[in-house]
């Protein structure tokens, strides 16, 4: 097997501001931005778990090092650690589709609580974002489809590595330092795919722990620790750990030459990205009819989407919703919509009763990875007889059909919960625009 750990070592290191294209560069702040947007989304919905790490974490207090979302401040693991929580509880992060997972919730959050303890530019910020997405995703995808068949979630898994990474890169360590970070992260991954199927509340876990293993790995090695040879290609190394088939070429194929960090998806919907095609046919579809003449609906779609989002049909909990194919399908039906309010299954009868009357059906036309297609097509049974149908190929907010900047300061406003959130969000805005030019990192408060 290729030298993957070095070769990607050596990327990180070698990577400057300079070599990263004008459009990258305002990709990554819109990835930012989204940062944000679903931090605040995560503070809404995921109360009982916010309240319970808070509690912890401000109890053990500790130096008052990196912010957290809100403005109060922890040791800088501590603060990544919670401000990925954030991140992550609302599951409307970004993520990349190859790699088939989540990615701004572990880098930005580690990146920006390390970046608070350093001595760095906004420039080198966004320098080690890139470089971190740029880890995450080779390495996940390259594991992929195998790791998920395995149970684990390479949000956790993968993030810890890419975080780590990205940390040692704020550090300005050598390609020796970055190969160790690597090397002393891949002993911290985890994270299981079971909150796919129940337990919802605590996925944050997830990439809380990657931020917070990317930063103590990085201090680690500053402070002369070294870790194991060959970490992700040895006989007992994290690939062989996570699957049996490793795709070498999406380690090796465009490195340097062209950034993952804008391939990356956006989400509009307060859910699993495999539920989002089908909400967007399911919107489409029922524009023109009133959804009382519906007598059946039928979606196909691809095997990953069933099995991840396709197992619960009558959420339990609230946080089950996220992951329910039939709950989110039938609310958008219903509804006209699916957003942080449809959530709560609180006076949600209607929306659980027609959730039963979808039936999923596994499709293999429906994800081609080479064409970057990983669609749903819905199909309604009026009670008339007619059957109307609508395909969508690629969701919205993947890169074939992009986030605007007013997509995305709609957004915002939507997962802002202040009294005037339009003015939130411009603040925002107006902070990650301005970001590459802070001569000494400042977080947004």
């Amino acid at each position: 097997m290729i030298h993957a750990t070095q070769l990607l070592a050596d990327f990180v290191y070698n990577l400057k501001f300079e070599d990263i294209k004008k459009s990258d560069v305002e990709y990554t702040k819109l990835l930012i931005m989204d940062y944000f947007a679903a931090s605040y989304a995560g503070i809404r919905v995921n109360g009982v778990f916010n309240s319970a790490i808070e509690d912890i974490l401000f109890e053990q207090g500790g130096k008052e090092e990196a912010t957290v979302l809100g403005g109060r401040k922890l040791p800088a693991m501590n603060a990544a650690f919670l401000n990925a929580c954030y991140a992550h509880g609302a599951d409307m992060d970004d993520g990349h589709k190859r790699a088939m997972g989540h990615v701004g919730a572990h880098v930005i959050s580690a990146v920006f609580a390390f970046a608070e303890t350093l001595a760095v530019t906004g420039q080198d910020v966004i320098t080690a974002i890139v470089a971190g997405y740029e880890i995450y995703v080779r390495t996940s995808a390259a594991a992929q489809p195998g790791l998920v068949h395995r149970g684990f979630h390479s949000t956790g898994t993968a993030g810890v590595i890419a975080c780590a990474a990205a940390c040692a890169k704020l550090l300005k360590l050598d390609a020796k330092g970055i190969y160790n970070a690597m090397a002393v992260s891949v002993t911290q991954a985890n994270g299981l795919m079971i909150i796919a199927e129940s337990g919802q509340m605590i996925k944050p876990i997830n990439p809380a722990r990657a931020a917070q293993g990317g930063i103590l790995s990085a201090l680690l090695v500053k402070n002369g620790v070294e870790g194991g040879v060959f970490p992700l290609e040895s006989e007992k190394g994290w690939f062989h750990a996570m699957t049996d088939r490793v795709d070498e070429e999406m380690i090796t194929k465009g490195l340097g030459e062209k950034f993952e960090v804008s391939q990356c998806y956006f989400k509009p919907y307060p859910s699993c990205r495999h539920t989002h095609a089908g909400i967007e046919a399911g919107l489409e579809l029922r524009k023109n009819i009133d959804s009382r003449d519906i007598e059946s609906v039928k979606l196909y779609t691809y095997r990953n989407a069933i099995q991840i989002a396709g197992q619960i049909v009558v959420p339990e909990k609230d946080g089950d919703s996220k992951f329910s194919i039939h709950y989110s399908l039938a609310c958008a039906i219903l509804r006209g919509h699916f957003n942080l309010s449809d959530l709560e299954l609180e006076n949600n009868e209607d929306i659980i009763e027609f959730a039963k009357r979808i039936e999923l059906i596994e499709d293999e036309s429906m994800e081609i990875k080479e064409k970057g297609i990983r669609g749903a097509r819905c199909e309604f049974t009026m009670k008339d007889g007619k059957v109307l149908s609508k395909t969508v190929s690629v969701p919205k907010g993947d890169p074939e059909s992009p986030f605007t900047i007013g997509d995305m300061r709609e957004k915002l406003m939507g997962c802002i919960s202040s009294e005037n959130p339009e003015e939130t969000a411009e603040k925002v805005i107006s902070y990650v625009n301005d970001i590459e030019n802070q001569d000494k990192f400042q977080y947004f408060v």
